[in-house]
């Protein structure tokens, strides 16, 4: 009997199943066909990968997703042919930005790898009442940012996304309740002190969601308040206590069920 998986091959990924996958990079532009992989990209793709002159890989530009072709190994690029525009959807179908205050440690890191893979589109990181992290010094902020931004682009290409979110800039409370106020969007806000308001109970009539999670020790009843006026609704991820890691990835997920995302 012949077998119905596709033949294995060098120059990709082959899952669990031997389906094969090709592999993904993002690039600056397309111009007349062509598109060049530069940089990290560059060196993944040559030195790591090893991937061949005529090996098929997927090129995402604009949000938009292509299948290419490498034509060529140049200095410091690799030169592709654009073969056509994929007819894979990739992205949901809402905007979810995470207002996330953030935590001590790494947590950072891994809230920002799991919202990305669940389909998030920007990553907001906030410092609260509670917040015990205070990040003071420009140099600092800007080294947290570009680690962060950096796994939110690493995140994307596994998940095979074809934006990468952004991470920032740091908000203070005040700023991001000024954000959150400039735009008519969906506010969302799960409180461990909330229990007669379900998420899931939650209409979800816009396209662009926001969801603002509060630090370990949680929002004070005065910053709860404000959200409140600020058209959040404050409610309960059910009857058990969520860390902040992983309360966001929760309402997250909830809400692609909710909108057929899933």
């Amino acid at each position: 009997m012949k077998s119905l998986k596709k033949p294995l091959r060098a120059n990709g990924l082959v899952s669990q199943h031997g389906w094969f996958e090709m592999n993904r990079f993002f690039v600056d532009e397309i111009n007349d066909g062509k598109a060049r992989i530069k940089d990290g990209d560059f060196k993944h793709c040559k030195s790591v990968l090893r991937l061949q002159e005529g090996a098929e890989i997927y090129l995402v530009f604009d949000g938009k997703e292509y299948i290419g072709q490498i034509a060529s190994y140049e200095t410091n690029s690799a030169l592709c042919d654009i073969i056509k525009e994929s007819e894979q959807t990739r992205e949901a179908g809402i905007d979810v930005s995470l207002y996330q205050c953030i935590p001590k440690s790494s947590k950072m890191e891994t809230i920002i790898q799991k919202n990305v893979e669940i389909g998030v589109k920007r990553i907001v990181p906030v410092i609260s009442h509670r917040t015990v992290v205070k990040i003071s010094e420009q140099s600092k902020e800007e080294k947290k940012l570009s680690r962060w931004n950096k796994i939110s682009e690493e995140a994307a290409k596994q998940s095979m996304r074809n934006v990468i979110p952004k991470v920032g800039p740091i908000f203070t409370f005040k700023q991001m309740i000024d954000d959150l106020k400039a735009f008519d969007r969906l506010i969302i806000v799960p409180y461990e002190n909330e229990f007669g308001n379900s998420l899931k109970n939650i209409h979800i009539d816009r396209s662009d969601v926001c969801i603002v999670i509060g630090p370990e020790g949680g929002f004070e009843p005065y910053e709860i308040a404000e959200l409140k006026l600020a058209g959040a609704h404050v409610v309960t991820l059910g009857p058990r206590i969520l860390r902040t890691e992983t309360a966001g990835m929760v309402a997250s997920a909830i809400c692609m069920y909710k909108t057929n995302n899933i």
